[in-house]
């Protein structure tokens, strides 16, 4: 029984999913639940417009005309809302949605029972089955919603409805309602697990499997739109791990990753997951935007001293430009060159006669 339990809880919740796997995905729920409630609150507008004018040709539905143009203009707002939220704020748009699912179902509430006293309802029903699916969210909240709006049909139907529809409506209502909640839940389910295997797809295309950094993938997908998230200056910093070759023949191969790994981890420390990426064998690459070059030398120094610690080397090299006055592959091209200069006085101290690889 608990067991079961927990299953209906789990499936309510995050249709399945754990806690961590749903925070993975979130971004991308909220991303495409914006881009729905443009759609439909727009399809919304135009199909009330449409109908507006019509009411003033058809008798039939002239009682309805200020039901239009009234759930017209608020949902214009919620749209407005919508397109102003550019910068993806949760609460705003979580708000935004139920907001518009309320009103759709309020404006068939209103169309069932009101306006059509001696009618069987058949808009609500649609509606009810329909707007759910409109939109991905936690199950939990949209059945709730379900439920509610139900229950705010049986009361208003109780109320005004003609008594030889009234028990026929409270019953397709209930019924339809309870078939909406369930088909509700299992496609959000479905919903969840496309956009959880899309967003582990993307991490595996864009990871690198053996330090966790983003990889060249990533890393040339992003030099693309990095001159768009910078407002000033722009900084490129090349790592090179210096020994791996030996190391791989001297203490085998496992031991040549544990280096890696140790490098990969220290630039995500001192840099974040989101700028540090592994393009090659032995190279990285940060990417850093709007940072003093005080502060940017000062997290080379300590990722020199911590690898040290380590008794593993790297060379770094870094360029640092203004981002309106400097090409950003001029950047890296420098940050490569001096790289590569560190790399050739590393073995030149050390008595190796060696050239840098390029």
């Amino acid at each position: 029984m608990n067991r079961f339990k927990d299953y209906i809880t789990r499936k309510l919740y995050c249709a399945g999913i754990s806690q961590e796997e749903y925070n993975l995905i979130q971004k991308d729920i909220q991303e495409e639940n914006r881009k729905s409630l443009l759609t439909f609150s727009a399809i919304t507008v135009v199909f009330l417009l449409i109908m507006f004018f019509i009411s003033f040709v058809f008798g039939d539905v002239e009682a309805n005309r200020w039901i239009y143009l009234s759930v017209m203009v608020v949902t214009a707002i919620m749209f407005a809302v919508a397109y102003l939220n550019k910068h993806g704020n949760y609460e705003v748009l979580l708000l935004d949605i139920y907001a518009f699912v309320i009103l759709l179902f309020s404006f068939g509430i209103v169309l069932g029972t009101v306006t059509r006293p001696e009618e069987q309802t058949v808009t609500f029903v649609a509606l009810l089955l329909t707007v759910p699916l409109l939109f991905t969210d936690r199950p939990v909240r949209m059945v709730i919603c379900i439920f509610i709006a139900i229950i705010s049909f049986v009361i208003a139907a109780i109320f005004v409805k003609e008594d030889y529809v009234l028990v026929a409506d409270i019953i397709d209502v209930t019924v339809f309602g309870t078939i909406s909640a369930v088909i509700c839940t299992y496609m959000m389910s479905l919903k969840f697990q496309r956009f959880l295997y899309a967003r582990k797809v993307t991490i595996l295309s864009e990871t690198d499997l053996l330090t966790g950094l983003l990889n060249r993938n990533s890393y040339e997908r992003k030099l693309k739109v990095y001159s768009s998230m910078c407002n000033q200056v722009f900084a490129c910093i090349y790592v090179d791990v210096n020994g791996l070759h030996e190391i791989n023949n001297t203490k085998g191969h496992v031991a040549g990753d544990r280096m890696l790994q140790f490098v990969g981890k220290t630039l995500q420390k001192e840099f974040g997951d989101k700028n540090s990426f592994r393009i090659g064998g032995d190279e990285f690459v940060v990417l850093v935007i709007d940072e003093k070059e005080k502060v940017i030398q000062a997290k080379i120094d300590l990722v020199h001293a911590l690898v040290e610690e380590e008794s593993y080397h790297v060379s770094i090299g870094y360029s640092v430009g203004n981002i309106s006055e400097t090409d950003i592959s001029l950047l890296i091209s420098a940050a490569e060159k001096h790289m590569y200069e560190a790399k050739q006085l590393f073995y030149k101290q050390r008595g190796v006669d060696r050239r840098a690889r390029k």
